[in-house]
């Protein structure tokens, strides 16, 4: 029981109070207090309204004010500031609402195209309509229009007749007047993005004076759809782990000629582009301006690694002016993947890969398919400039069951030297090779497919070129011999050997080079060398030789020439006579590849008194009494 009392007290009850006290209460609330009970406030409310309403402000002043000097002449003040405020912002919310519409925003554009939608690169009109809503005529209008960048505009016509781009004079536009523009053109844009035009009216209007006055409106469209149409043409199927051929056709359907078109390729995850004769810029293929009505291809052939049971290829072309790329409508072809039906592998014989001998390689092969292959050809795809050409076949394999295995051995030629312009790399050069595989597929498709191997890069033995020859005089005419020409008996003639190394492309180490004296030749001492000290001649032996720790890859066209020159005297005896005689013979240079750890040796060209082409001793080699 005590609970129900002390809950009804706290909802305002008294329970010793009648209901009729409780009424009385509120109908005297402006003299006895505030009623306690919820009955009595509630009739109270409803009897003196305006007296609730000012309680607030009451117990405000009695808060705030009660005991101050002067308290009502300032809670009068602050009321009044207060209202003023209030009464500002009620009347600046309701002028907001209510503000009246600008003169220029009765004047009203309409743009429409025709057709009803843009294509980028095709001509279209577009039909822009203005009212004059206004209560005044519209005197002196004109009307000028911004274009989209690189809008390529063809016409302006108003009212059915051709006028200049520029300011267009439309007089006097009176109340209610309507007219119309027409601009056509060709629109250069992104597919789906957004082109604006820009049309800007200026007039004057006034009845007492005149006003000027500025009417600006944006029309934006979005073209749907593109004149420039790509295609891709690839393989009915491809397959893994072989080279792809495809072709992009690009085509332009519109009637005028575009610009400079970029394909970027997206290519499929595992997809390698090798190679195409259209040039990249950024990752893209750059074509050149086409004409109307004209078509054209993009060639490119790539190999196509681990992609899955499909490959998909995407295309971006795009319009581009100088630093603007728009982009047209995206070219998407997905192509399906089956595994290669011929596994093919191959290793090298190191020791082979060296110029002037056969890079010795060996390929295996093996059908994982699921049908048997015919016309199986096995061939090593080689790349350096040491090779004659790309592709090294061997004897056609045949037809080969599923499950079936083999290996042969494919011998590929190396010539014995390059040229310093037949490569950019003139040192540390490699032999890159891969095994493939083209065969014919058995599942009645009759479909030609090419698998390729992994590649293998093997390092190149350096080549030497070693030149060994004999000068009385040098290539200029000077005189560096001595003695009769033709020789004669009895009498000293002194000749000078060269020999000059050039052409490695590794550092040689342990290098040396000797020669053997001929019949009656002497070493007279003399001598020059470009690096290391001069030759050593051995009396037991009679030969000459010289020794240097290394010499550097000199192949490159910045590098010098390794020479070493010496004199040699020759005494010709009555034996001789009428006899061209040897100076020199034997000869030999050798030395380690310091990159392969190969052995390097080359022969030298014997030296006899024959001295073709020097200025002085040619035609003089042969011995007279």
């Amino acid at each position: 029981m005590q609970r129900k009392i002390a809950q009804a007290k706290a909802w305002g009850y008294h329970t010793h109070m009648p209901l009729t006290e409780e009424f009385k209460k509120g109908i005297a609330c402006d003299s006895v207090g505030k009623p306690e009970s919820v009955i009595g406030r509630a009739v109270c409310l409803s009897v003196h309204p305006g007296k609730m309403l000012l309680l607030p402000f009451i117990k405000w002043f009695d808060k705030r004010y009660r005991g101050l000097k002067f308290a009502r002449l300032l809670f009068s003040f602050d009321l009044l500031l207060i209202g003023t405020l209030v009464g500002l912002g009620i009347a600046a919310l309701i002028f907001g609402l209510t503000k009246p519409s600008a003169f220029e925003d009765k004047i009203s554009f309409e743009a429409v195209v025709a057709p009803l939608e843009i294509i980028t690169g095709a001509p279209s009109t577009l039909i822009i309509r203005y009212h004059n809503g206004t209560d005044e005529e519209l005197r002196d209008a004109k009307l000028e229009l911004a274009y989209p960048d690189h809008f390529l505009l063809q016409e302006v016509s108003v009212e059915q007749t051709m006028v200049d781009d520029g300011r267009i004079d439309l007089g006097t536009i009176p109340v209610g007047g309507t007219g119309s523009v027409r601009v056509r053109g060709v629109m250069f844009g992104d597919v789906g993005g957004e082109q604006s035009f820009t049309s800007t009216m200026t007039f004057v209007h006034g009845q007492e004076r005149d006003q000027a006055g500025k009417k600006v409106s944006v029309h934006t469209f979005s073209p749907s759809s593109s004149t420039l149409e790509l295609t891709l043409t690839l393989p009915d199927r491809l397959v893994a782990f072989q080279e792809v051929t495809g072709a992009i056709t690009y085509e332009n359907t519109s009637e005028i000629d575009f610009p400079t078109i970029s394909i970027e390729p997206q290519w499929p995850d595992g997809f390698t582009l090798l190679s195409s004769p259209i040039p990249t810029v950024g990752g893209a293929f750059v074509v050149p301006a086409i004409a109307a009505g004209e078509s054209g291809t993009v060639d490119f052939v790539g190999y196509l690694g681990e992609v899955g049971e499909e490959a998909t290829f995407i295309f971006h072309p795009s319009f581009t002016f100088d630093q603007s790329r728009y982009r047209q409508e995206t070219l998407t072809h997905v192509a399906p993947v089956v595994p290669p039906q011929i596994r093919v592998e191959h290793s090298v014989d190191t020791s082979t890969v060296r110029p002037g001998g056969e890079a010795v390689f060996t390929v295996s092969y093996e059908n994982t398919g699921e049908f048997e292959v015919t016309n199986l050809v096995l061939s090593i795809e080689a790349d350096s400039p040491f090779l004659t050409k790309d592709v090294y076949a061997t004897v056609p394999i045949g037809t080969v069951a599923t499950g079936e295995s083999g290996e042969v051995q494919i011998r590929v030629p190396l010539r014995w030297s390059i040229l310093q312009s037949e490569t950019e790399d003139w040192d540390g050069l490699d032999l890159t090779s891969r095994a493939t595989a083209g065969y014919t597929l058995g599942d009645g498709s009759g479909q030609r497919v090419s698998s390729k191997g992994s590649s293998i890069i093997s390092p190149i033995t350096t080549p030497i070129v070693f030149e060994s020859f004999g000068r009385y005089a040098t290539a200029d005419g000077d005189q560096l011999g001595r003695g009769p020409l033709p020789p004669r008996v009895g009498m000293e003639t002194k000749y000078w050997v060269f020999w000059h190394v050039s052409g490695t492309i590794n550092e040689l180490t342990t290098v040396q080079i000797e020669g053997t004296l001929g019949e009656g030749v002497v070493f007279t001492g003399r001598q020059s060398s470009s690096q290391n000290s001069g030759v050593v001649y051995d009396a037991i032996t009679n030969a000459v030789n010289w020794e240097t720790n290394s010499i550097a890859a000199n192949l490159s066209p910045t590098s010098k020439i390794v020479g070493v020159g010496f004199e040699l005297g020759l005494t010709p005896d009555e034996t001789m006579v009428g006899e061209t005689p040897v100076l020199l013979y034997d000869i030999r240079i050798s030395g380690t590849d310091a990159r392969t750890g190969a052995f390097v040796s080359r022969s030298g060209s014997t030296v006899t008194t024959n001295l073709p082409g020097d200025l002085m001793a040619d035609g003089k080699a042969v011995v007279e009494n």
